[in-house]
């Protein structure tokens, strides 16, 4: 179906244009109450239809009229004047409009209240966002102590020692809550450009660059004022807030606290070389640890501001239990050494005794060095000193073996005393023992006897897992 009015095409059974809202079918109209221009038209505006058609216009005047002009005669279009039913309609007729239905605008307004509502929600999003929230929240789950809260608003270092966890347990003894009021936050950066660039001029190009870095759009600086009540002072924290790869529901950047006085960076702990260290019952790392004279140095990459729980345990060993306070600096006291155990000291002492018996009759037989170097330490063994010795007692002990020397020896009631208070790698016994000998003279042939005490001094060392001698305990002069 064509549109009467403007030509366009609409579908069968419209009511009105799409394009001009022309009614397209008939509308019934009672005799007593027919609208001007549906019924009869208009008087004369057939007529004067017609005349335009035929170029005639308004008042009998031609629709196109010669002018001329410097190149010949010009025709020239007259005003256009619309078809006398369109103006008496245009003029007397009322207009038909449409109907908005209820549904529509009822779609339109939760439409606009919808965008509303959107717009309030990303504005109050970004808020939540922002990195002087995140910075305001930060700050006050510390000042409450809510640490597992605080931990989820920074960024730290990779680090298997910095976990949730630890940064809860570094700060539990940290239970003083403040109350506080007046609480500001300051971007530092904002106010430091300001002070800045009234010293441009001094400074020259050193101002510029730092202020390049305070301009940087992934990192913001805060200070936060406050007033802890019943002080007259304010205090005050600053905190340094950065923008992570991550994003919040896609859209909305995320920051994380990185000011650095949350943790200490390489700190260092020298223990026995064959001790583990835990820190709240989380074994440190040591596998990169240097070792020298007996001990090793640890070098954790990073650790909590906090207190810790440490242990130092080694095998045979006294356990070494402490609360160890670090700070932004590091720590101190970094050398430990542990004690033996009663049990260890006293394994040490019998095995003195059974050492010095074993020399002395190696050496009354004659043995090779060989047959007891495992009795001592690496470092005794290098520098020879020990064999040297021993070979001295062999030679004191056996004679010429035909002519002089020892017959025999006997060796009891072994007497043992610890000499001093021992330590990590170190300790020494004083070993008593009655001693009963046949020897031979080259003046006589006869044997002859003696009897009396014999006391030497035996020094152990930590070697690897063993306690070993650190020199020969007995010499040519103890006979």
């Amino acid at each position: 179906m064509f549109c009467p009015n403007c030509g366009t095409k609409n579908e069968d059974g419209d009511m009105f244009c799409a394009q001009c809202g022309t009614p397209l079918k008939e509308i019934d109209v009672p005799e007593d109450q027919e609208i001007q221009g549906f019924g009869e038209p208009v008087q004369g505006a057939a007529e004067e239809d017609a005349a335009w058609q035929q170029g005639i216009g308004p008042g009998g005047e031609p629709g196109w009229q010669e002018q001329t002009g410097d190149e010949g005669p010009v025709w020239q279009e007259q005003p256009y004047s619309e078809p006398a039913y369109q103006r008496q309609q245009g003029n007397n007729s009322p207009v038909q409009k449409k109907p908005v239905p209820k549904l529509l605008i009822a779609v339109i307004a939760e439409a606009v209240a919808a965008v509303a509502l959107i717009i309030g929600l990303v504005m109050v999003t970004g808020d939540r966002f922002s990195p002087e929230t995140v910075a305001l929240n930060y700050w006050e789950a510390s000042m409450n102590h809510e640490w597992g809260k605080a931990y989820d608003y920074c960024s730290f270092p990779d680090s298997d020692l910095l976990s949730r966890q630890m940064y809860v347990n570094a700060n539990a003894n940290n239970d003083e809550v403040l109350d506080y009021t007046s609480v500001k936050v300051t971007d530092a950066a904002e106010e430091a450009k300001e002070s800045m660039g009234d010293l441009s001029s001094l400074l020259g190009s050193d101002a510029s660059e730092e202020m390049d870095d305070l301009n940087s759009d992934d990192t913001k600086y805060y200070v936060i004022e406050y007033r802890v009540k019943g002080e007259e002072d304010k205090s005050y924290s600053y905190l340094t807030v950065t923008k992570t790869k991550d994003k919040n529901f896609l859209f909305w950047d995320s920051w994380k606290v990185t000011s650095s006085d949350s943790w200490a960076s390489d700190v260092q702990l020298s223990i026995p070389e064959n001790a583990k260290l835990t820190l709240n019952g989380a074994e440190v790392d040591d596998s990169d640890a240097t070792v020298e004279d007996g001990m090793k140095t640890i070098t954790i990459p990073y650790l909590f501001t906090g207190e810790y729980q440490m242990s130092v345990t080694e095998e045979g060993m006294e356990d070494y239990n402490s609360m160890l306070q670090v700070g932004s600096y590091g720590i101190d006291g970094s050398y430990i050494e542990l004690l033996p155990s009663q049990e260890t000291v006293d394994q040490v002492a019998a095995k003195a005794g059974d050492d010095l018996k074993l020399i002395i009759e190696s050496a009354l037989s004659g043995k090779d060095f060989s047959e007891i170097e495992s009795l001592f330490t690496e470092d005794a063994l290098s520098d020879g000193y020990a064999e040297e010795d021993y070979a001295d007692l062999v030679e004191e002990l056996r004679g010429d073996g035909s002519t002089s020397g020892i017959v025999s020896l006997q060796l009891s009631n072994a007497s043992i005393e610890l000499d001093s208070t021992p330590n990590s790698w170190y300790m020494d016994f004083y070993v008593t023992m009655d001693r009963y000998e046949t020897y031979r003279r080259s003046w006589s042939d006869d044997l002859g006897e003696d009897d009396y005490e014999l006391t030497v001094y035996c020094n152990y060392e930590k070697d690897g897992d063993e306690w070993k001698l650190s020199d020969l305990p007995v010499n040519s002069y103890d006979f």
